[in-house]
């Protein structure tokens, strides 16, 4: 008991002996680029998703406290503590495979003043879409940095700026039938049945606003006074749903215009949620004032 009661005091001591030498307030001012998997997740109710690169650009803003700790050793720790937030430009990039695979696009109407609704039955023999959204993200991160290892932690609020779907070279059958005939019609290319090969389609999409949480850690490097290199790895994750509009009716069919059908996208048709996420290095630079 003695024994450890002096453990004790000593821990005690060498806590108390602890000192801050200075403390003040800085401002860093950095511009960054990163790059590595950044995608869309999310799960086709059939078929294979496969995930995307991206890249990661902008500028931020640091404010943060620095002290110098010496300890009962006499060694001197250089600690920072702060808050960072800024604007940065990021790309997600998905794929979707779909092959040998069926789907109905119900109550379309042809023109026809005597039978005008059918179901048009659909069935994907190759299909490959992309997708690619860009998104501002604004950050607010706490910093944590001890001598020139640091880390940062918080939220990232995503803006959608832009986003787009596409497929090339799409093979697929369209069958019309006609519920008041009992009747098929499989092709009349001239009115968009048959089977069609080399098809494009594209189109804009719709995403929402997303909160992420924002992970990175990595090292300092000093190259010169004032300025200084961050090198690390980063990992976002996004917390809410970004895909907001839904529609099961995968084949966008026009009366005017039958043979020249388009597709909706996999997101919002085979999908119930999607996610962003993003994972790669870091690279920043920085000017302290």
């Amino acid at each position: 008991m003695k024994i450890l009661k002096n453990l004790t005091m000593l821990i005690i001591l060498a806590i108390l002996k602890i000192t801050v030498v200075s403390a003040q307030f800085n401002h860093e001012f950095s511009a960054y680029v990163g790059s590595g998997l950044s995608t869309l997740t999310y799960q086709p109710s059939l078929g294979d998703r496969s995930g995307g690169m991206g890249a990661d650009f902008g500028v931020g803003y640091t404010i943060f406290s620095v002290r110098e700790r010496v300890t009962g050793t006499e060694k001197i720790f250089r600690e920072l503590w702060g808050i960072y937030t800024g604007l940065g430009i990021a790309m997600y990039n998905a794929s979707t495979s779909l092959d040998n695979m069926k789907t109905v696009s119900k109550n379309l109407n042809d023109g026809d003043a005597f039978y005008p609704n059918f179901d048009l039955h659909t069935t994907l023999n190759i299909y490959k879409e992309t997708q690619q959204t860009v998104y501002l993200n604004i950050p607010v991160m706490a910093l944590f940095q001890i001598e020139q290892i640091y880390a940062m932690g918080g939220v990232k609020v995503g803006i959608p700026i832009n986003g787009k779907y596409s497929s090339k070279d799409a093979r697929l059958t369209n069958e019309g039938f006609y519920p008041d005939l009992e009747n098929s019609a499989t092709d009349q290319e001239f009115a968009g049945y048959g089977t069609f090969r080399g098809k494009n389609f594209e189109g804009n999409l719709e995403p929402g606003a997303t909160v992420m949480l924002a992970l990175e850690a990595g090292y300092k490097w000093h190259i010169a006074d004032n300025l200084s290199i961050y090198t690390g790895f980063y990992f976002d994750c996004g917390l809410n749903n970004t895909i907001k509009d839904y529609t099961r009716t995968f084949i966008k069919y026009s009366n005017n215009h039958p043979a020249d059908f388009t597709t909706n996208s996999v997101l919002t048709t085979f999908t119930d949620k999607t996610k962003l996420i993003a994972a790669g290095i870091k690279l920043r630079f920085a000017m302290e004032k």
